[in-house]
């Protein structure tokens, strides 16, 4: 039905048809219209969902740790696969960490921030410190806390989990063993370039060999792609200003440029850990209330031996100079309605239960619109752009889908210009076309073959391109005059490959046999001169490759009299035969109590690794990857 609408409405009932889909969305932005609205789960686990946006963030960091550039071996989909993954086992955690009960103390809490030395001074922590840091990095003490008790309690299970790793004794003495185990090594290389004289590859063969693998030679299907790229920041820099129209702006949002209130706070906590300690820790903090009132102890005197929030304890509960909005609800509500000079009764916050005191108060202080026009300038700016770019962005979409296959009419009326991109594969392509987004939309069935506008597809926040195919090549097979001289190459290593390595077989046969490096004279390949004598090695030595290495620590020890022989053919083509003569038991007593370390931590990571599997396979995992 709705292809029928898209092909057969135009005029004022496309718009009308148009509008009424887009109105309700025009304040929620482009990427919530394309994707339906609402917020896209990127996977559900145990009932729970993982928000598009949650994997988005962790694929950002991933590529900040790999410099904005992906490993080798590794596309953007393997990426967004592990982003996710990644996601998923933190989920897992987390519910692991509510099913079992884990939650970290008070006092593991405020060591933990007590230990960060940012919050340090001369080697201690200091109050004020704390709470600057925490003011520049707009966080309130309580959600930062919170977080902190979160990444303790966490390590608190993955601890448990590595905890549970041990290795005997012996057993890490034999390996201990293994790993400084020594051999003595001959080897000596058959070069698979000496063989390629020797191979033959006639033209039957390479024509045989294309017709059975055509479809390795195929050129890939490309485009080329008309379009129009809207940009936030395009239209940030369009904007005309003039001094009115930002002093009406800073008039109407004065309060947003005065300086804010401070109250300079102090308070008693009792935390309220369990839900069922709740009459308790209140009982609790009335007594010390009645104790306060009644002149028994000063305020200063229980906040220092009895309050839960010990990295204000020293300093008589004084929390310091703060801005209400950085504090949770239930806190500035209590705060709010004291005066100065003013302490409360017990009361009930996010973090427990409260005694407050306000000891002086600083009115919010109006700023002069010229000492902030800076600031003004660059906030209404924004605000106007995002307004315009909702609106443009709305209406590209709108018109690309009233207007088909054309692209000019909708630049013309958002005065954008028609771009042109480079060739481009379904793999890949540069410039606009190098964006997986651009290139799916570009390969769409309705965009390729119908010759028909995509949708408005954003790219990143701000930044919005509807396209159209104006050129395509499908894929074809290439001509056997081009590809002659790669399919002959790619035969000729073959055989000389295969000669190397069936020479290398023959030789190793007989030196096992007469246990003697005159074969290799025999056979015209060398003498005992191309040997090379290794001596003693480890399996780290910089002697060996990897490959080789590997080979001759998995050999069986030689018996009396003899060596044991191997070949290996390398990646190079080469082949290399391997003369074991000796072998060496290893140094067992350097298991000591770093190995020992070492190895538990290997031991540990195995099983915090065994029961993020097992919680995976217990698991009602749904997965959304098509929503990335």
């Amino acid at each position: 039905m709705l292809q029928t609408i898209h092909d057969k409405a135009k005029g004022w009932v496309a718009y009308a048809i148009v509008g009424l889909i887009t109105i309700p969305f025009a304040l929620f932005g482009i990427e919530q219209y394309i994707g339906g609205g609402g917020k896209l789960a990127a996977a559900v686990v145990n009932g729970e969902e993982i928000s598009v946006e949650q994997v988005q963030n962790t694929l950002r960091e991933m590529k900040q740790q790999f410099g904005g550039q992906l490993p080798p071996g590794m596309d953007d989909t393997a990426l967004k696969t592990a982003a996710l993954d990644s996601v998923i086992n933190q989920v897992l955690i987390q519910q692991k960490i509510r099913d079992g009960g884990y939650r970290a103390s008070d006092r593991n809490v405020a060591d933990a921030i007590a230990a960060i030395e940012v919050f340090q001074k001369d080697g201690k922590f200091d109050q004020q410190t704390y709470d600057n840091f925490l003011k520049m990095q707009r966080r309130d003490p309580v959600s930062f806390e919170a977080q902190v008790r979160a990444d303790l309690t966490e390590q608190q299970l993955r601890d448990a989990a590595v905890a549970t790793a041990f290795i005997p004794k012996t057993e890490m003495e034999r390996y201990e063993s293994l790993r400084n185990q020594q051999r003595e090594l001959e080897v000596f290389t058959l070069k698979m370039t000496d063989f390629q004289t020797q191979a033959q590859v006639g033209d039957q063969q390479i024509a045989d060999y294309y017709a059975q693998n055509k479809a390795a030679f195929m050129t890939e299907e490309k485009v080329q792609i008309a379009y129009l790229e809207l940009k936030r920041d395009d239209l940030a820099a369009k904007l005309t200003l003039d001094d009115a129209a930002l002093q009406r702006w800073f008039e109407d949002n004065a309060e947003r440029y005065a300086k804010p209130e401070e109250r300079t706070v102090s308070h008693i906590l009792v935390s309220v850990d369990d839900p069922a300690k709740d009459a308790e820790a209140k009982q609790r903090i009335d007594a010390l209330y009645a104790d306060i009132q009644a002149g028994k102890r000063t305020f200063e005197d229980v906040a220092k031996t009895d309050s839960d929030d010990k990295n204000t304890a020293d300093n008589g509960g004084s929390l310091g100079a703060i801005v209400l909005a950085d504090w949770g609800p239930e806190f500035t509500k209590a705060v709010t309605a004291l005066a100065a000079g003013q302490m409360s009764e017990p009361v009930k916050t996010e973090a427990g239960y409260e005694i407050i005191r306000v000891i002086e108060i600083k009115p919010a202080v109006a700023q002069e619109f010229v000492t902030v026009k800076a600031a003004v300038e660059k906030d209404y700016r924004t605000e106007q752009a995002d307004k315009a770019f909702v609106d443009a962005a709305d209406k590209m979409q709108t018109l690309a889908y009233e207007n088909d296959g054309d692209l000019a009419s909708i630049a013309t009326a958002l005065n954008l210009s028609v771009q042109q991109s480079d060739w481009a594969t379904q793999s890949q392509g540069q410039g606009i076309v190098a964006d997986e987004k651009v290139r799916n939309a570009a390969f769409a069935e309705e965009v390729l073959k119908s010759g028909k506008n995509s949708e408005a597809l954003e790219l990143a926040d701000g930044h919005v391109v509807v396209l159209r195919v104006i050129n395509h090549e499908a894929a074809a097979q290439k001509p056997l005059e081009s590809v002659q001289a790669d399919i002959r190459s790619q035969l000729l290593a073959q055989a000389s490959r295969q000669l190397t390595a069936q020479k290398g077989e023959a030789v190793l046969t007989k030196l096992s046999a007469t246990q003697t490096w005159s074969v290799l004279t025999d056979e015209g390949i060398g003498d005992e001169s191309g040997v090379e004598k290794l001596g003693l090695v480890t399996r780290t030595d910089s002697k060996l490759s990897s490959e080789i290495a590997q080979k001759a620590f998995a050999m069986n020890a030689p018996v009396e009299g003899k060596s044991s022989w191997a070949g290996i053919v390398l990646g190079t083509g080469d082949y290399v035969v391997i003369n074991l003569k000796a072998v060496k038991t290893g140094d067992a007593t350097a298991a000591d109590a770093t190995s020992n370390r070492l190895y538990g931590q290997s031991l540990g990571m195995r099983e915090l690794s065994a029961m993020l599997e097992s919680l995976r396979e217990s698991a009602e995992i749904e997965t959304h990857p098509e929503n990335l």
